[in-house]
C-alpha cells in the first residue's frame, strides 16, 4: 500500500480556550477574531456588535446550534462559545433531568461530575466537526483561584485555573491548540515598614505555562502580550480565515441542516438604525453599480458598502482615535493599515456608530453620493 507524503506545515482551523476574571475583555477579544459567530450561553455579549445565535436555554439546543455551524459553515470563520462554564451548567441540568436527580451532587462520591464529563464530550465532538469544516473555535471561560498542595509536602500556593470541574477542565485544556489566560498585570512593592502595595493593573494575555496559571500555545507567541489592538492582532493572525475551496466537502442529510439559516434569521439585528442601514445598502446595490478602487484599498471600500458606512466616517474616527493624522487622504493609507481595519471591522463599526451619536449625525447619506476617496 502506498501513502502520499505531505511535507511542511498544514493550515487548519484552531481550537482556542480563553479564560480570565469577569469583565476583563474576554468576549471583546473573541469578537475580534475572523468573522465570529457567537453562541452566547451566558447572554453577556449584548454590548458587542456581533452575529449571534439565540441564547440556548437547554443543553440539547446548544449542541444543535453547534451542529448547525458544522452542517453549514460557509459564512462562519470563528465559532465562539461564551462561556464554557455556563455550558457546563446546562450540561448538569440536562443529566439531572435525565436521571431524575435534584443536583449533580446527588450521586455522591463525585460520580455526577464523571457522568457530566462524559456528556460534555458530545460538545467537543461537535466542535471538532466544525474544526473539520475549517471553522476556528474559541471557547471562553471564567477563571478561579484554587489552592495547590505539593505532593512532596513542601508547601501550598494559589493558582489560577479554568472555572470548570476538573474532569471537564482537563479535557478542555487538552483539546485546545492554545490556552490563553487573560489577566491584570500587577506589581507589588514593599515599603520600609514591610507592607506591600499593589500597582499597575494593565490587561495582559498570558500564553505560556506558569506555576501560577494554566496557559499554552503552539504558535510561538511570547509569554505575555498586552490585551490591546496589537496583542489581539497577534492572536488573530494564527486563526486562519479559510476560503470555501480550502474546506472539506459539506455533509448532507442531517436533520438540523436548515437550522443555521432559521436561527440566523431570528438573530438578525432589529434596531431601527440597523434596519435603515440594511435598507439603504440594498437600495444602493440596486440603484448603482459597485464602484471600483485600487486593489490595496478595495477591501476597505467593500466593507463600507456592505455596512452602510461612509469612508469619510472611518477616516474621522481614525483621526479621533489617533490612528491617522488629520489632513492625510485615505488614498495614502498604507496596505497593512487597511488590512488591519478590515480585520477589526466589527469594532470599527461600533466606533462609527458611537461617533455618529456624539456628532448628531446618521447614515442618511448614500455611500455612493460621497466622492470616492481613492
Amino acid at each position: 500500500m502506498r501513502f502520499k507524503v505531505v511535507e511542511g506545515p498544514v493550515q487548519m482551523a484552531q481550537r482556542v480556550l480563553v479564560y480570565g476574571p469577569e469583565g476583563i475583555g474576554k468576549s471583546t477579544l473573541a469578537s475580534q477574531m475572523p468573522e465570529p459567530l457567537f453562541i452566547d450561553v451566558e447572554d453577556g455579549s449584548g454590548h458587542l456588535y456581533v452575529r449571534r445565535f439565540p441564547t440556548p436555554a437547554t443543553w440539547d439546543l446548544l449542541i444543535n446550534e453547534c451542529m448547525a455551524v458544522a452542517e453549514q459553515p460557509e459564512d462562519v470563520r470563528t465559532l465562539v462559545i461564551d462561556t464554557l462554564d455556563a455550558a457546563e451548567r446546562l450540561c448538569h441540568a440536562h443529566i439531572c433531568a435525565k436521571h431524575k436527580k435534584p443536583s449533580v451532587e446527588s450521586w455522591g462520591y463525585g460520580k455526577g461530575y464523571v457522568i457530566a464529563a462524559e456528556e460534555f464530550e458530545k460538545l467537543f465532538d461537535v466542535l471538532d466537526m466544525c474544526i473539520g469544516k475549517g471553522v476556528n473555535v474559541m471557547v471562553v471561560a471564567h477563571s478561579t483561584m484554587r489552592k495547590v498542595e505539593r505532593p512532596d509536602e513542601s508547601g501550598a500556593y494559589d493558582r489560577f485555573e479554568v472555572k470548570l470541574n476538573k474532569h471537564i477542565a482537563s479535557k478542555a485544556k487538552e483539546w485546545s491548540d492554545a490556552v490563553l489566560f487573560v489577566d491584570y498585570e500587577t506589581f507589588v512593592s514593599v515599603d520600609d515598614s514591610g507592607k506591600g502595595h499593589a500597582s499597575g493593573g494593565k490587561r495582559v494575555i498570558r500564553t505560556s505555562h506558569s506555576v501560577s496559571w494554566d496557559a499554552k500555545n503552539r504558535w510561538g507567541l511570547p509569554d505575555k502580550l498586552m490585551l490591546d489592538e496589537g496583542g489581539i492582532a497577534r492572536v488573530r493572525e494564527h486563526l486562519p480565515a479559510m476560503d470555501g475551496d480550502e474546506r472539506t466537502d459539506e455533509p448532507s442529510g442531517h436533520p438540523n441542516k436548515d437550522l443555521l439559516q432559521d436561527m440566523a434569521a431570528k438573530a438578525e439585528p432589529t434596531s431601527p438604525a440597523r434596519k435603515k442601514m440594511a435598507e439603504q445598502e440594498e437600495e444602493g446595490k440596486a440603484a448603482k453599480p459597485k464602484p471600483s478602487a485600487p486593489k490595496r484599498l478595495q477591501p476597505l471600500f467593500d466593507k463600507c458598502l456592505e455596512s452602510g458606512i461612509r469612508p469619510d466616517e472611518v477616516k474621522a474616527v481614525m483621526i479621533e482615535k489617533g490612528k491617522r493624522e488629520d489632513g492625510q487622504s485615505i488614498k495614502d493609507w498604507e496596505a497593512p493599515f487597511v488590512q488591519w481595519l478590515v480585520k477589526q471591522w466589527p469594532r470599527v463599526t461600533e466606533l462609527v456608530i458611537e461617533w455618529r451619536k456624539e456628532h448628531n449625525t446618521d447614515s442618511s447619506t448614500d455611500v455612493y453620493d460621497e466622492d470616492i476617496p481613492f
